[in-house]
C-alpha cells in the first residue's frame, strides 16, 4: 500500500485513533479466545468538602486487577488508610472472581507497603529512572 504514512503526535491521541487501535487489539484479543473487557473502578478518601485526601484507581481486566494509582496525602500516611483502600478493592475484585493483583511502584514510592500485604516482587528495571528501580508486584487473590 503506497499511499501509506506515518503520523507522529505529542499527548493524548486523536478519539479516532485511539478507537482504531483499540478496536484492532480487542479483536485480536477475541479471535484468540480472550475477549476483552475491563471496567476502571475508583475510592477516595474525602472530607465534607468533597476534597480528595487518599484515593485508589484500578483496572479490572479479565480475572485480574491492576492497581493503576494509590495515593495517601503526607498528613494521614501511618494511619492505615492505604491498607484500608487497598482491602476495599481487594474485596471487590473477589467478588468480580479476580484470581490476581498485581502493580509496579518505584524504589522512593510503596515496595515495602505492598510487600506488607502479601504482594511478592516478580520483576524489576534497575536504573529507572537513574539511581532508582521501577519493581513489579503480584499478589494471589484466591
Amino acid at each position: 500500500m503506497s499511499n501509506l504514512h506515518f503520523v507522529v503526535t505529542e499527548g493524548e491521541p486523536k478519539e479516532e485513533d485511539f478507537q482504531a487501535l483499540s478496536t484492532g487489539l480487542l479483536s485480536h484479543h477475541a479471535k484468540q479466545g480472550h475477549k476483552r473487557t475491563w471496567e476502571k473502578y475508583c475510592i477516595f478518601l474525602k472530607d465534607t468538602n468533597d476534597k480528595a485526601y487518599a484515593g485508589i484507581i484500578v483496572t479490572f481486566t479479565w480475572n485480574g486487577m491492576h492497581i493503576d494509582s494509590l495515593w495517601v496525602d503526607e498528613t494521614l500516611r501511618g494511619h492505615d488508610y492505604g491498607t484500608q483502600l487497598m482491602k476495599m478493592v481487594e474485596d471487590e475484585a473477589l467478588k468480580r472472581e479476580c484470581t490476581i493483583a498485581y502493580t509496579d511502584t518505584f524504589t522512593w514510592q510503596a515496595s515495602g507497603f505492598y510487600e506488607k500485604l502479601g504482594y511478592t516482587l516478580y520483576g524489576k528495571i534497575e536504573n529507572f529512572p537513574e539511581g532508582n528501580a521501577l519493581s513489579y508486584y503480584s499478589k494471589k487473590l484466591k
